[in-house]
C-alpha cells in the first residue's frame, strides 16, 4: 500500500504519461505487477521496460556476458507476461550492463517522464554488484523523476525511495 504522502501527491501531480521501468529482480512466486508500483504505471499511455544485463564481477572481468544476456532476456519476458496479464501493453528491451547507459539508450528514443527503478534489496544476497549506487547515479545523470522500489528474492516490495 502507497503511504498517505505518496498518494496525496500523485493526486496533487498529473500522472506520468510515459514511463520507463528497469527491472534488475525476478519475481520469483509474483505472478502480477507488484501492487506498490500498480498506480504508477495504471495511467500511464506507453510503458517501455529495459532488463539490464547483469553481469557478476566475474562475467564482466572475463567478457562473458551470454548468460547474463539469456537470463535479462528472460527477466525481461517474465515482466512483459505480468503486466501484459494486468492489462498493460509494455515494450522494452535488454539493456547494456551499465544501467546508466541502458536508461540513456531508452531516453534517446522513449521520452519518459517518470523512471522507475526496481532494484534488489541492498545488502540482500541477490543485489548486483552492478547495482550499487544506481539510484544515486540515476538521478545524477537524468533530468526525470525516479521513484525506486526494492525487491526481495520473493519478488515483494521491502523498500522505496523518491526523489
Amino acid at each position: 500500500m502507497l503511504s498517505g504522502y505518496v498518494m496525496l501527491r500523485a493526486r496533487m501531480a498529473p500522472p506520468a504519461q510515459r514511463v520507463l521501468v528497469v527491472t534488475n529482480e525476478d519475481l520469483a512466486d509474483a505472478n502480477e505487477v507488484p501492487e506498490a508500483i500498480r498506480p504508477l504505471i495504471d495511467e500511464a499511455e506507453e510503458i517501455y521496460v529495459i532488463a539490464p544485463t547483469l553481469t557478476t564481477w566475474l562475467q564482466w572481468v572475463a567478457t562473458d556476458v551470454d548468460g547474463a544476456r539469456v537470463a535479462a532476456d528472460q527477466r525481461l519476458r517474465t515482466v512483459f507476461d505480468h503486466m501484459r496479464a494486468g492489462g498493460l501493453k509494455p515494450r522494452g528491451t535488454v539493456g547494456a550492463e551499465n544501467q546508466v547507459a541502458a536508461i540513456a539508450d531508452a531516453l534517446a528514443d522513449f521520452d519518459a517522464d517518470l523512471i522507475v527503478l526496481r532494484l534488489h534489496a541492498p545488502g540482500s544476497e541477490h543485489e548486483n554488484w552492478r547495482e550499487h549506487r544506481t539510484a544515486e547515479q540515476v538521478r545524477s545523470h537524468f533530468g526525470v523523476p525516479t521513484m525506486v522500489f526494492f525487491f526481495d528474492s520473493e519478488g515483494h516490495v521491502v523498500g522505496r525511495e523518491e526523489a
